[in-house]
C-alpha cells in the first residue's frame, strides 16, 4: 500500500493492519508531503493576499480571514502569510520549500538572516574583479543560501536555528563596540513572583555568556541518580524528571553559595535563609518522624546493631515530649506554623528538614508576640564535628547516591529538638532531596555498632527490612 492510496481514504485506514516495513517507510514519505502541502498553502494564500481577494469577502485582512476559515490561530495564520510574502523573488528557497527539503521554520530562520545581510556587512563596499561589478550583499546572500539549504536537507529546523545565528555571529561587524542582542548583557532580565498558592515563579533571559555559566552549572548537578540496586541487581531509575532534576540542581547551587559564606553583607549579616518556629511545635513535628529505638530484625544484624547513646530522643521520649508540647499549649504562630521572611508560611514538616543542620537563635516571646529576649545565635554542627561527618560518610550516605559532601546537609537522626544529641553518634550525612526522603518516615537510619549509618528499607521493598550500609560502604553488601 502506497502513500497516495492512504491519502485518498485517511479515515479508513487501519494503521494495525500494516507490516513493520510499510510503516517505517510510509512515515518519513507522509512527513516529506506534509511539508510539500505547507509550501502548497503558503503559495496559495500568497496569492489571495497579493490579489487581495478577501476584501471583497468583508474580511478585515487575509490573515483575520485565513485565521477564520482554516481554524488556525492569529500568530500562525500571519506567520503563513508572512512565508509568503518574504519567498518573493528568492527562487532558491522556493523550489526547496515547493520540494519538502525544506520547513516553514527553516525557510522562516534563513530569510530573517537574509533580511538582515544589509545591515551585517553595510560597511563592505562593491568591489571589481576581473572588470566584474561584485555586489556584497547579493553575493552574500546567495552564499548563504547555498550553504543553508544544502545543510537543511539532513537537519531539523532547531539545528538550521543554531546554524543561522553562527553564520549572524560571524557576519557581524566587531568594531562597532555594540555587541549583538545574545550577548549583551544590558539586555539580561530575572523574574521572580511569589505566588498566590506561595510557590516562587522564576522568568528571566540572560546572555549567551552567562546562559552558559548557568547550563553548565546546572549539568553536574541535574544528571539522574540511580536509586538502591532492584531484586535484578540493576539499580532503579530516577524517578524525577528533567526539569525536576534542574529545580532540585538550582536549590543546591543557591544553598552552597550561601553557605559558602562568600556572599556579600546585607544588613550587616551574611545572606541566609530565616525560618521563625516555635520550638514546641518543632519538637511535636520531629517527635512524629523519630526511628524506633531498635530497628526490625536487628538482633541478627552484626555490624547493624544500634550503638547505646543512638536511643536519646527515641520514640518513648519523643511521645512524653508530645504530651508536654500539648499540655502547655500551642505556642504564638505570627504567620501558621512556621514562615519566612519572604516567602511566607510554611509546613512544619519543612521547617523541620531546615532546622536539622541551621544556626540557631532563641528568641522568648510573651503571649502578643513581642520579643521579650534573645539568646545567643550558635551554630548546631560545629566546624569540627562536620568535618568528622565529612571523612565518615564521604558525602551522601543514603545506600546508591553518594553525592558529593559539599552538597550534603547534616541529618539528626534523633532530632535536637527533642533532645537528640549534636556527636557523631546521632548525624549522618544527606543531600537535600534524601534529606527530604528520610524525613517521610519511610525508609529510617540509625548508627551501628560499627560507628557507620544503616538504612533500613520499608516493608514493601524489602519484606524482612534488612539494613542496609552506607553508599561509601556498600561493598559490604558482597561480602557476606
Amino acid at each position: 500500500m502506497d502513500l497516495d492510496e492512504l491519502l485518498t481514504t485517511p479515515n479508513r485506514v487501519q494503521a494495525w493492519q500494516l507490516d513493520e516495513n510499510t510503516l517505517l517507510t510510509l512515515i518519513p514519505e507522509l512527513s516529506e508531503r506534509l511539508r510539500q502541502l505547507d509550501a502548497l498553502r503558503v503559495h496559495l494564500v500568497h496569492e489571495i493576499d497579493e490579489r487581495g481577494t478577501t476584501h471583497t469577502l468583508g474580511a478585515s485582512s487575509t490573515q483575520a480571514w485565513l485565521s477564520d476559515t482554516s481554524k488556525l490561530t492569529p500568530a500562525a495564520a500571519k506567520t503563513i502569510i508572512a512565508t509568503g510574502r518574504n519567498l518573493r523573488d528568492r527562487k532558491a528557497l522556493t523550489d526547496a520549500f515547493t520540494a519538502g527539503t525544506a520547513d516553514i521554520d527553516q525557510i522562516r530562520s534563513i530569510t530573517t538572516l537574509l533580511d538582515d545581510i544589509p545591515h551585517l556587512i553595510a560597511d563592505l563596499d562593491p568591489t571589481h574583479i576581473n572588470g566584474e561589478h561584485i555586489d556584497p550583499i547579493a553575493e552574500c546572500r546567495q552564499q548563504c543560501t547555498t550553504y543553508l539549504l544544502a545543510a537543511a536537507e539532513h537537519e531539523h529546523s532547531a539545528d538550521t536555528a543554531r546554524r543561522v545565528a553562527a553564520l549572524r555571529t560571524m557576519l557581524t561587524n566587531d568594531d562597532d563596540g555594540v555587541p549583538p542582542d545574545d550577548e549583551n548583557t544590558t539586555l539580561n532580565e530575572l523574574f521572580t513572583t511569589p505566588t498566590t498558592g506561595g510557590r516562587l515563579r522564576i522568568k528571566g533571559h540572560f546572555d549567551k555568556t552567562t546562559g552558559e555559566q548557568v547550563l553548565t552549572a546546572l549539568s553536574a548537578l541535574s544528571k539522574p541518580q540511580p536509586g538502591r540496586d532492584n531484586t535484578h541487581g540493576e539499580p532503579d531509575p530516577d524517578p524525577r524528571p528533567a526539569p525536576q532534576r534542574r529545580a532540585d540542581a538550582l536549590a543546591d547551587i543557591i544553598r552552597h553559595y550561601l553557605n559558602s559564606g562568600d556572599a556579600p553583607s546585607e544588613g550587616s549579616e551574611q545572606p541566609h535563609m530565616t525560618v521563625f518556629v516555635g520550638l514546641g511545635d518543632l519538637a511535636t513535628a520531629t517527635a512524629r518522624h523519630t526511628p524506633a529505638t531498635k530497628p526490625p530484625n536487628e538482633s541478627s544484624r552484626g555490624n547493624g546493631t544500634p550503638t547505646d547513646d543512638n536511643n536519646a530522643g527515641g520514640r518513648s521520649y519523643g511521645n512524653d515530649r508530645r504530651d508536654t508540647v500539648q499540655g502547655s499549649g500551642h505556642s504564638y504562630i505570627r504567620r501558621g506554623p512556621a514562615w519566612m521572611p519572604w516567602m511566607g508560611p510554611i509546613s512544619i514538616n519543612t521547617a523541620a528538614i531546615i532546622s536539622c543542620d541551621a544556626t540557631i537563635t532563641p528568641i522568648v516571646m510573651d503571649d502578643n508576640g513581642n520579643p521579650l529576649d534573645i539568646g545567643h545565635t550558635t551554630r548546631i554542627i560545629p566546624r569540627r564535628l562536620r568535618r568528622a561527618l565529612d571523612a565518615r560518610d564521604c558525602g551522601c550516605a543514603y545506600p546508591g547516591c553518594g553525592r558529593p559532601t559539599a552538597w550534603t546537609d547534616a541529618h539528626h537522626i534523633h532530632h535536637w529538638a527533642n533532645g537528640g544529641e549534636t556527636k557523631l553518634s546521632n548525624l549522618v550525612l544527606l543531600c537535600r532531596f534524601h534529606h527530604r526522603y528520610i524525613h517521610k518516615g519511610k525508609w529510617t537510619v540509625y548508627i551501628g555498632d560499627d560507628g557507620h549509618p544503616w538504612f533500613t528499607p520499608p516493608h514493601w521493598i524489602d519484606p524482612d527490612r534488612k539494613p542496609i550500609p552506607a553508599h561509601n560502604r556498600r561493598q559490604l553488601l558482597f561480602s557476606t
